[in-house]
């Protein structure tokens, strides 16, 4: 049986905290956050022990693994307490926004023999494991091209968290697509050029893209061109939308976040993500939850993790390539970020 802590019960750490609780090989769950109201709140909901600090709780408890799920900019010095101690570790995306800070972390994670993994939770949706699974088949081809996007409605930055102004679309969203492309080519991005602007959310006093459009060029000749934005209308029935469409020499590949369900109400559509995350008579399902659970199973049984921190790192190199290119105008060759 394994000890479990969580860093941050904010959106996605709550979700950590209901899963770890009814996973049948944690005997504990423990979780920190500087929010006292949301301590309290934890502490009565799940009759768990809160904490103010990380180093509090790696202090005062005996943990064999710990979830990090703080916000985007602030994975890094929460994540390396947890491996100075030697604590196995499932670092929610991006493993971080600097891709120094994501060197640091994988050389005191070997240095302390810790594992990371992090949660890219694209890998499990069904619709890309089955895409996936066909372009592997060698009826399939080669890859000539693909596309993905990725955006969410207005909101997000504006009213869900209080720090766009230090992460981006492709921080925040872009980070899985690029991370999704490696896992169904197998290959690696080779050269980035990228675009984006940044004037709707400025003018509402956040200064951050609202939109960043780049092109991969990967390693096993496909291009990719990946759309990212965060200001779709309130009005949109999901909090999010995206695409991905794959050609092949002899297929082709479409698949759209909408799922086969809408429902409405007297003045709205609803468009619900019912593979995504569900609770359900003392269990957990979806491909939002998914990885936690795995991530303790392989824990305890050695396996490789579906996404680890090497692949935590290609990705946010990935995204600073793409940021660079925005910046610079000029397309970004990825041995030079390596």
């Amino acid at each position: 049986m394994l000890e479990a802590g969580v860093i941050g019960a904010g959106i996605y750490g709550i979700h950590h905290i209901k899963t770890y609780l009814l996973n049948k090989n944690i005997d504990k769950v423990v979780f920190c956050d500087l929010n006292k109201e949301i301590r309290d709140k934890i502490e009565e909901n799940y009759g768990i022990k809160g904490y103010k600090t990380v180093s509090e709780m790696i202090k005062n408890e005996k943990l064999n693994i710990v979830s990090v799920t703080t916000p985007d900019p602030y994975h890094f010095e929460p994540a390396m307490q947890v491996i100075e101690k030697g604590i196995d570790i499932l670092i929610e995306k991006p493993l971080s926004t600097d891709i120094n800070e994501c060197r640091k972390l994988l050389e005191k994670a070997k240095e302390k023999n810790v594992r990371i993994s992090v949660d890219f939770h694209k890998r499990w949706d069904p619709a890309y494991l089955a895409i996936k699974e066909e372009i592997e088949n060698e009826k399939a081809k080669k890859i000539i091209r693909g596309y993905i996007s990725l955006d969410d409605i207005i909101d997000v930055p504006l009213k869900w968290f209080n720090w766009a102004h230090k992460s981006s679309p492709v921080w925040f969203l872009g980070i899985h697509c690029y991370d999704l492309i490696r896992f169904i080519t197998k290959s690696e991005v080779s050269e980035v050029y990228a675009v984006g602007s940044k004037e709707l959310l400025n003018s509402k006093g956040i200064s951050t893209y609202d939109s960043m459009q780049a092109v991969l060029t990967m390693t096993d000749g496909s291009n990719w061109t990946v759309e990212n934005s965060w200001i779709l209308p309130n009005g949109f029935p999901k909090a999010n939308d995206g695409q991905l469409i794959i050609l092949t020499e002899n297929r082709y590949f479409k698949n759209e976040s909408y799922r086969g369900i809408n429902y409405y109400t007297e003045t709205t559509q609803k468009i619900p993500n019912y593979l995504f995350m569900n609770y359900e008579n003392g269990k957990v399902s979806g491909f939002g939850l998914e990885p936690i659970n795995d991530f303790v199973d392989d824990i305890i049984s050695g396996k490789k993790f579906k996404a680890d921190g090497t692949d935590g790192l290609r990705a946010s190199e990935i995204a600073h390539a793409v940021h660079l290119s925005v910046e610079k105008g000029c397309k970004i060759k990825m041995n030079d970020i390596y």
